[in-house]
């Protein structure tokens, strides 16, 4: 599930690390970035299957998808109940029904994988699993330990679904949910608070910053290639700086932010450090509930392994092949899949012209003219300028590795990509930059992670936040006044301005961020 990364031009520049799971470019730019390969991922030669039944995704309350709740109802119930009666029955079955040589062949239909994927992210796993570490099932304290005990972590869950929830399914977690990572194993003031996020239209965050990355790296080769000067690194409208080139013919990054010296946008988690749905869903099975995939076993150290004497087996509770390279892809396809958020109330398409065919426009009501105050709120006070509201998506087809071609624009769940012919793309309503910031000492973590810089954090995706309270990396804001009170460092002159905004006019901006919600679906539990 690692992607592999095509190398086609090798430029020299001066940096940090790049994540464990770049494979190629790992070793090259362990400590400091010596090279920074224009990247992209191999796709696969084989198709999925052409007898498959089409991905209707029905819509949220749509008689099709009441029916399809119902009907995963059922599932769960009857999964329960096998695993009560033989613990480890669902996984095994799992690894049995989908490896990674029938996926690579498009041997198996993508609405099936989806679906087995979905079973393997809702999955509560135990100790016939995998869950935890040796000796966890017979510790009089128990398996979970809220605090991490370094980079290996908990467990302190037993599931996705139980820290990915408010809101809705893969959705954020409440305050009672938060990890502190990289702490001691017991004390909370040794770790790093961190609150779960809302895992919605992966795929297409991860088709936008490839896209992204492609620009960037673009810009670099064609400075090397012209051999002097200097240039402003802008993709997406995003300004992540300016590139030099040195006099003997290195690039000098020293003035690029928000990025890493490969030039790699990593979109996943609080510091913006994970390239791919693969990279984090490795390392989150492993901190969070000790699971360890076939994957992880490939590129992580001992630290964050455990340190078994068996290398098939190290966290040493007896449990091997944990979860295979076939599973975990399904999962993945699964997060890939899921649908994007909305903007209520619909504004007028005459306001925004053909650009605002993803949001929902006209409505009913009342609170109408405070949306549209606390839309030019949103930009006057500079709110804009980081959660940037729209990005262009070129192209909806996805590579994942190991996996034939996806068209996310015809298999994701609904809402999903609509094509925007005077936009020549897909406009995503992200509200994001897609680029970190430094935040300031109010946000300053204990820790650095992956070597961004303990002030730095990725601009969260803000669609779908009236849905994911509380804010912020650690949780701490129950509100929308708090969250933005939070901020600091490059955010604070929006934060004041904000604070010196009247009752009424805080309202409309509030309003505002309410528009930003996930569509109504019916759930059984």
């Amino acid at each position: 599930m690692i992607r592999t990364i095509r190398t086609i031009r090798t430029i020299r520049c001066v940096g940090s690390p790049v994540v464990v799971a770049c494979l190629v470019i790992a070793g090259a730019l362990s400590g400091a970035c010596r090279s920074a390969p224009v990247v992209d991922v191999e796709p696969v030669a084989a198709h999925w299957p052409v007898d498959c039944p089409p991905m209707r995704r029905a819509l949220p309350l749509s008689l099709e998808a009441a029916r399809d709740a119902h009907r995963w109802a059922e599932i769960r119930r009857a999964k329960r109940l096998r695993e009560a009666a033989v613990p480890g029955t669902f996984l095994r079955e799992a690894h049995t029904l989908v490896d990674a040589a029938t996926l690579s062949t498009g041997g198996i239909c993508l609405a099936t994988v989806a679906d087995l994927g979905r079973m393997i992210f809702e999955h509560e796993y135990g100790f016939a699993d995998g869950l935890g570490a040796g000796g966890s099932a017979k510790s009089p304290n128990g398996p979970f330990r809220r605090v991490h005990g370094g980079a290996f972590g908990g467990p302190e869950t037993i599931s996705c679904t139980s820290c990915h929830w408010v809101g809705g399914p893969n959705g954020a977690g409440s305050e009672l949910d938060n990890a502190f990572l990289n702490g001691d194993g017991e004390s909370v003031e040794s770790g790093d608070a961190r609150n779960p996020q809302a895992l919605m239209g992966l795929g297409v965050v991860v088709a936008l910053a490839r896209e992204m990355t492609v620009e960037l790296q673009q810009v670099g080769s064609d400075l090397l290639r012209e051999g002097s000067g200097e240039v402003r690194l802008i993709s997406k409208g995003v300004d992540f700086g300016v590139l030099r080139l040195t006099d003997d013919g290195s690039l000098d990054l020293a003035e690029v932010r928000g990025v890493d010296a490969d030039l790699v946008v990593k979109p996943f988690g609080w510091k913006g450090n994970f390239i791919d749905i693969a990279d984090f869903a490795i390392d989150a099975l492993q901190v969070h509930m000790g699971v360890q995939s076939d994957a992880l076993l490939r590129i992580a150290s001992a630290d964050a392994v455990g340190g078994g004497d068996d290398p098939q087996d190290p966290d040493s509770d007896g449990v091997m092949a944990e979860l295979a390279d076939g599973p975990l892809s399904a999962m993945i396809v699964h997060l890939a899949l899921l649908e994007m958020p909305i903007v209520e109330p619909l504004i007028q398409r005459e306001e925004l012209g053909p650009a605002a065919s993803g949001l929902l426009g006209p409505t009913t009501t009342s609170f109408l003219d405070d949306f549209q105050r606390g839309r030019k709120s949103f930009h006057e006070l500079g709110c804009a300028e980081c959660h940037r509201p729209m990005l262009v998506l070129k192209s909806p087809i996805l590579e994942l590795e190991g996996l034939p071609s996806i068209d996310l624009a015809a298999s994701m769940r609904q809402p999903g990509l609509r094509y925007e012919p005077s936009l020549d793309g897909y406009p995503v309503w992200l509200f994001s930059d897609l680029k970190r910031h430094d935040m300031g000492p109010a946000n300053r973590a204990l820790h650095e992670q992956r070597g961004v810089g303990k002030d730095h954090y990725m601009t969260p995706r803000l669609w779908g936040v009236a849905d994911s309270a509380p804010y912020l990396h650690d949780g701490r804001a129950p509100s929308f006044d708090y969250a933005i009170a939070g901020h600091d460092g490059e955010a604070a002159a929006a934060r004041d301005a904000f604070a010196g905004l009247s009752m009424h006019e805080k309202g409309a901006l509030r309003v505002y961020l309410m528009s930003m919600r996930r569509q109504p679906r019916l759930m059984i539990p």
